[in-house]
């Protein structure tokens, strides 16, 4: 579990160790990736990154529906001050979320990502406004084309409007008072991808799937508002710009511990801060 501000699902720790860890299994190298198979890696993140920061985003607006406020200091919103103070989820959610909108400091709420897609969630709700959970089945449809930038390496997925996918979502809650509550958000999701990638002047198309287990926590303890966020998963993804494939596997067992493999040779374990250094992308899905 992390309790740093995160946006997505690797974003970049502030301290880290630059050893490498050597891969294991058939196929594995000690050593660093090729320029090759580090514009490969960067492909096909910028594309299945696509996925998880779209699955975070919505998360988000499920979870400030039922409780608004309690997710807006996570992206240092000046809103946070009245984070919680009340609790009330549907069975029934529908919202659209807009990547280019401000939080309520004036920033982008959502940095590098533009387009807009509508959440439709639907399921169970028991309990009350003092403690409870809502299971929902959530469905994600674009309304417009969705664009993600890597902040680092400059590649740009886009991901065409229409496109939609589906995912699992649980939201417990606990709530004292104004200023002693917490809300736990888990999502999974295994959903097929299929996005363009701009690399340099040359354009990609990346198809596969991202399985993703994600839970993040919002709380307030006598005032003080905390976000922690825990992420597992795998994305296995083919990248191809018509003349040349390339399929590239990252697993993650924790936020500090990545193995990428590339046509079949594996590196890492990584640590987020090594993805940056090796590869020369942002984990940021």
């Amino acid at each position: 579990m992390k309790t740093d501000r995160i946006s997505g699902w690797w974003a970049l720790a502030l301290v880290a160790a630059l050893a490498v860890g050597c891969g294991e299994g058939g196929g594995s190298s000690s050593g660093g990736p090729s320029e090759s198979q580090k514009a490969q890696a960067q492909q096909a993140d910028s594309a299945s990154s696509s996925i998880e920061r779209t699955m975070d985003a919505s998360n988000d607006a499920i979870v400030e529906s039922g409780a608004p406020g309690s997710t807006t200091a996570k992206t240092g919103s000046s809103k946070s001050s009245a984070a919680g103070t009340t609790i009330d989820y549907k069975a029934t959610v529908t919202v659209v979320v807009d990547l280019d909108a401000l939080n309520g400091s004036g920033q982008d709420a959502h940095p590098n990502a533009s387009g807009s897609f509508e959440v439709s969630a639907t399921g169970t709700v028991t309990g009350d406004s003092s403690a409870g959970q809502a299971t929902y089945a959530v469905h994600v449809k674009w309304l417009t084309n969705g664009v993600f930038t890597d902040p680092v390496c400059g590649d740009s997925a886009t991901v065409a409007s229409g496109s939609n996918w589906n995912y699992s979502l649980i939201v417990q809650w606990a709530k004292t008072d104004d200023l002693n509550w917490s809300i736990q958000a888990t999502a999974d999701v295994n959903g097929a991808l299929n996005a363009t990638v701009t690399h340099g002047t040359k354009t990609w198309t990346v198809t596969g799937t991202v399985t993703r287990h994600a839970s993040a926590s919002f709380s307030r303890t006598a005032g003080n508002y905390a976000f922690a966020f825990g992420i597992n998963g795998q994305r296995t993804v083919v990248v191809s710009d018509g003349a040349e494939t390339h399929t590239v596997v990252s697993t993650m067992t924790a936020l500090d511990h990545i193995v990428i493999e590339i046509d079949g040779v594996a590196f890492g374990p990584y640590t987020l801060a090594q993805i940056r250094w090796w590869f020369g992308y942002e984990c940021n899905g």
